[in-house]
């Protein structure tokens, strides 16, 4: 319940016999209570910012028969600027304490592992320190794409989360934590890595992939501390194990959440699967478990904060042969707001159409990796910026929703071309320093997606498409140079990833739902020698999967 709604309630039964007298014989319901509290048109004060208001002027709505007295009045204004005072005061001492708690950890484990990273150790204190620190963080000499495992480099998003939520946790905006991810990141990269380049990667992934899981998981968490049943609880821990520690010890920041305006889905699916490939000749049989979530707060911002996303969406699955895992796929959205538009949403005629159409800036992050060893195509994406839009028709029973998003993306992509190379590790010699080392490398390009869905009463039939298109970062000033590996040479990539799906599911219960999937994966990808043109290579494919999924609607 809205804790506006509590302190109403609360006050004015304590302070008003009469509505005490009527509420001991029928307690209204909370949702009674809001649709009464939403009707007011008297005094009113605001939960959590001038999005939601709330109006507590005649009780007599309730049909209680009570009127506020004035010591009630005050007490409820009191009670929500604590409140609200609660949800927007930035604790810095807190997000301080958190930040440094994590670096701490973070220089005790690099101390660690320091002699696995002599090999990335290209510089050291040269003259004075203060010239030395400065250069690093104003010249481009020691900015550079490095060549870390790609496990590595995507893990950065992950500790970017946490460095976004140690300020978010303590009543940050989305952008002041972005910042404060920035900033963290550039500190380790300057100051704890000295002796390495100072990352372009990592400062990209750290940050843009950071700020979208961190908001991600801060919200899932949230989302999942009011769910019942051991996989909420423990995904609440995955997803911000700080907020979930301070609770144990009742330190805990408040709930943000005003449930009335957010519209939740979590889901968890299992499923069977077949996937055929006819160009390698390849047939599998793979078991999939996966999550989907969705928080859609477009009816109104439930956050105090400015700028706070509107919509998040999570999506995870593992697949399982008899290989071992074969799949791991990832995908995290943020709606960063924009315009809204809702037409008869308050229309009670049956054959009216019930309209939404929204567009906004977005964001997001993707990973996937299929297939085992040298036959893995995998590829980690940072979608920097795109824009989101898309509209909703509802009568009756029948439904149909359509959706497109558009993003420039940074990526770590492993060229799909290497499909058709022998040996190709030793053709990178002298070229991208990552790709050498680790047979990937870094791009920019773009990802397309669109949905479509239509549902009438328990079925609904859906459409999906995604396309990538990459084109590899040729500039060698910005590789990571080694006596070693010089890199006098470079190579060209382009890839491009296109999936097309369809389904079609059936609600057996509100908690159950059957759906029967087909989908295709067309992957192509093309090698130019920049300075050897003699060299070309070329790799095309077609997969194709379909699967039987089940899943549990919490």
């Amino acid at each position: 319940m809205n804790k506006i709604a509590q302190h109403f309630i609360y006050s004015t039964f304590i302070f008003s016999p009469s509505l005490h007298a009527a509420t001991t014989e029928q307690e209204p319901s909370q949702q009674h209570l809001f649709s009464n509290l939403g009707s007011q048109e008297q005094a009113s004060f605001i939960y959590p910012n001038e999005h939601q208001t709330l109006f507590i002027g005649n009780t007599s709505t309730f049909g209680l028969g009570a009127v506020n007295s004035p010591q009630v009045e005050q007490q409820l204004q009191e009670a929500n600027e604590a409140d609200v005072n609660s949800l927007i005061e930035k604790d810095w001492w807190g997000a301080l304490a958190e930040i440094g708690t994590i670096l701490l950890l973070g220089e005790v484990l690099y101390q660690v592992g320091e002699s696995t990273m002599e090999k990335d150790f290209d510089y050291d204190v040269e003259g004075g320190a203060l010239e030395y620190f400065h250069d690093r963080l104003f010249t481009k000499k020691y900015w550079k794409l490095d060549d870390n495992a790609m496990s590595m480099n995507w893990g950065h998003a992950f500790a970017g989360a946490l460095y976004y939520q140690a300020f978010r946790n303590y009543n940050f905006n989305y952008y002041e934590s972005t910042l404060a991810a920035f900033l963290t990141s550039t500190t380790w990269e300057v100051f704890v890595e000295y002796q390495e380049a100072v990352s372009i990667n990592d400062q990209i992934v750290t940050t843009w992939g950071g700020s979208v899981l961190g908001e991600s998981y801060f919200q899932m968490a949230e989302m999942l501390a009011h769910k019942e049943g051991w996989v909420p609880t423990t995904f609440e821990m995955l997803f911000n194990p700080s907020q979930v520690a301070r609770g144990w010890f009742d330190a805990q920041s408040k709930p943000r959440f005003n449930r009335s305006k957010v519209v939740d889905d979590l889901s968890v699916y299992t499923g069977a699967m077949h996937s055929s490939n006819d160009t390698r000749d390849l047939d599998k049989s793979i078991l999939t478990l996966g999550l989907d979530a969705s928080i859609n707060s477009m009816k109104g911002n439930y956050d105090s904060l400015w700028g706070t996303p509107t919509w998040v969406e999570v999506s995870m699955e593992m697949g399982l042969s008899e290989a071992g895992v074969e799949d791991w796929q990832m995908s995290n959205k943020l709606l960063l707001g924009g315009y809204n538009n809702w037409i008869n949403q308050d229309d009670l005629n049956p054959e009216a159409w019930q309209q939404h159409y929204f567009i906004g800036p977005a964001t997001g992050v993707e990973y996937a990796s299929f297939g085992e060893e040298d036959d893995e195509d995998f590829y980690a994406v940072v979608n920097l910026l795109g824009v989101t839009m898309g509209g909703e028709w509802q009568q009756n029973q029948l439904s149909l929703s359509i959706r497109g998003d558009i993003y420039g993306d940074f990526a770590m992509v492993k060229p799909f071309a290497t499909q058709g190379l022998e040996n190709y590790r030793a053709t990178f010699w002298n070229s991208k320093s990552a790709l050498w080392e680790n047979g990937y490398a870094y791009a920019l390009g773009h990802t397309l997606n669109l949905e479509f869905e239509a549902k009438y009463r328990d079925i609904a039939f859906g459409l999906l498409a995604k396309s990538h298109r990459w084109d590899s970062i040729d500039n060698k000033k910005i590789e990571r140079f080694t006596d070693w590996n010089p890199n006098r040479k470079d190579l060209d990539f382009k890839d491009e990833r296109d999936r097309y799906q369809a389904y079609l599911k059936y609600a057996i219960s509100k908690q159950w739902t059957l759906g029967l999937h087909y989908e295709e994966i067309h992957r192509s990808g093309e090698f130019f020698g920049i300075d050897f043109p003699d060299f070309y290579a070329q790799a095309d494919d077609v997969e194709s999967r379909s699967w039987l999924q089940l899943d549990y609607i919490y």
